[in-house]
């Protein structure tokens, strides 16, 4: 078989039926009428030559084809491939092949009769993609690679790509029986982007301008960008030029992010509901991320059905990110905070969602009572903590614009007014608890130092019930359920002192 010859022993391929034989052997002669009566009247008159009957044995018929297909192997197409900027042609193989289910019939009969060689006749398979077809895509990959490629924009050259630019840029592909050479889009437009940066325009995403109660779009402006397949078309035309070659670029628009049809889209026209917390008694620092925070904020879109989360609109709070060191609440101790004022525009956030009704899915408030926030109305956050979620379940979009002052934070939001309506009352303080002495041990404070925090007004119980109206209609009803605890004095102990009752750690950073 294909010029090799392999060994195959009867016995471990066949089992001898000797039933399935008897059973040839009795209707030998008795195929019609006729000779089933002369072999009545007669039974030894005639003899016959009966073929045994062979069966294979499982498993061996596998075993005896891998050995057929390893000696007729599968053609091979001729590859193609770049080193540096070398094109590299890999011959094609033809293949052979063999009809199994006749191979198999043939050495059963040579084993029959008695024979001891079998000749398997084989046939030719050519393969998909021959030599010859290869190496025209080959001789155009080389004449891409061979010179360099002049590129000009208009009628001013900005730029030219090497010839071993151009090797890493070739790409081959199949077609058919054949081989497309391409120029790999992404790499090509990396590589001409430094080129095209000064003919290039950024695009201006449409906005929203507010005026009073109202808001009006501000269209936007499409950018130009280099255009991909054009300019992919003429680089690698130029290439597969012998001389003249030169390229020509083309931009072509890159439109906004927000077009101004999307914007006007969203339905954003007029305030839903304005809120205003104050600053209270504020450090400069404070103040600076306060008002930080809220550029952050300012112009956030939340669609119809989506989600707003405080920290992923805001993300981490942190000095690279231009936020100064100011306070927040540990076990009811103020410690320095990187962000101090978070609060404050969690807190007014939350309650611009509260007055325009929509579901609030995560509010925490603080631990104790903060007296220039509405009672049972704080909401606080902090990265990796706490967040503040709502969802917008309004049929238009909600634009959050935001305001400040050194004294005031001012959340406004714009939409499209749907006819809701919202009712709120606060309840009753309950459960006071006075504030008692607690121990914590601050591991940055000088050794065997005691130090205490004073303390402030009891922690309370109190409880906001929301009532959400649309058209009249009742359609959400919900509690906010507050508990301040005490304003703990602290005594803080230092590294080395052990403190009389039960303690806590104080963070260190």
């Amino acid at each position: 078989m294909g010029g090799e010859s392999f060994v195959v022993r009867p016995a471990q391929l066949w089992r001898f039926d000797v039933a399935a034989t008897e059973r040839r052997a009795f209707q030998a002669g008795r195929e019609s009428v006729r000779s089933r009566l002369l072999a009545l009247t007669g039974p030894f008159a005639e003899t016959y030559d009966v073929e045994p009957v062979l069966e294979l044995r499982p498993g061996v018929q596998r075993r005896v084809l891998v050995t057929v297909e390893r000696l007729t192997p599968p053609p091979r197409d001729a590859r193609l491939g770049m080193e540096g900027s070398n094109v590299v042609l890999v011959p094609a193989r033809w293949g052979t092949t063999v009809d199994e289910p006749s191979f198999l019939a043939a050495l059963e009969e040579a084993v029959v009769a008695g024979r001891g060689r079998v000749i398997a006749e084989t046939s030719p398979l050519r393969p998909d993609i021959t030599t010859r077809e290869a190496s025209r895509a080959q001789a155009q990959a080389e004449t891409i690679v061979s010179s360099p490629v002049t590129v000009r924009f208009r009628r001013e050259v900005i730029g030219e790509l090497s010839p071993t630019t151009l090797a890493g840029m070739v790409r081959f592909s199949r077609a058919g029986d054949a081989y497309r050479v391409s120029l790999d889009r992404g790499a090509l437009a990396e590589e001409l982007a430094p080129m095209v940066e000064s003919k290039t325009t950024e695009p201006v995403d449409a906005g929203f301008r507010v005026a009073g109660d109202r808001v009006r779009v501000i269209p936007a402006h499409p950018g130009t960008q280099l255009a991909p397949s054009l300019t992919q078309r003429s680089v690698l035309a130029a290439g597969l030029r012998p001389e003249a070659r030169s390229a020509r670029v083309a931009l072509t628009a890159l439109p906004a992010d927000l077009t101004t049809r999307e914007a006007r889209a969203l339905g954003i026209g007029e305030r839903l509901t304005s809120f205003t917390t104050d600053m209270g008694e504020s450090s400069a620092n404070r103040i600076w991320n306060v008002h930080l925070l809220g550029d952050y904020l300012d112009g956030t879109i939340v669609r119809p059905g989506q989600t707003f989360s405080y920290n992923r609109e805001i993300g981490p709070r942190t000095v690279e990110r231009g936020f100064r060191e100011g306070q927040m609440i540990f076990g009811g101790v103020l410690i320095p905070s990187i962000g101090g004022g978070v609060c404050q525009t969690a807190t007014t956030i939350f309650n611009a969602a509260f007055e325009t009704g929509l579901p609030v899915l995560s509010r925490t408030n603080h631990s104790f009572y903060i007296s220039h926030y509405p009672v049972g109305r704080d909401a606080t956050v902090s990265w990796g903590g706490p967040d503040f979620v709502f969802r917008n379940d309004l049929k238009h979009a909600i634009l959050i614009k935001v305001s400040y002052t050194d004294a005031t934070f001012t959340v406004s939001f714009y939409g499209t007014k749907q006819g809701r309506r919202v009712e709120s009352s606060t309840s009753e303080t309950t459960n006071y608890t006075q504030p008692t002495l607690q121990y914590a041990v601050d591991p940055s404070a000088p050794p065997n130092s005691v130090r205490t925090a004073a303390g402030g007004g009891p922690g309370f119980d109190v409880s906001v019930h929301r009532k959400v109206f649309e058209r009249g209609k009742l359609i959400r009803e919900d509690d906010f359920f507050t508990r301040y605890v005490p304003q703990n004095p602290t005594a803080i102990y230092g590294p080395g002192r052990t403190p009389p009752g039960p303690f806590f750690y104080l963070p260190t950073s």
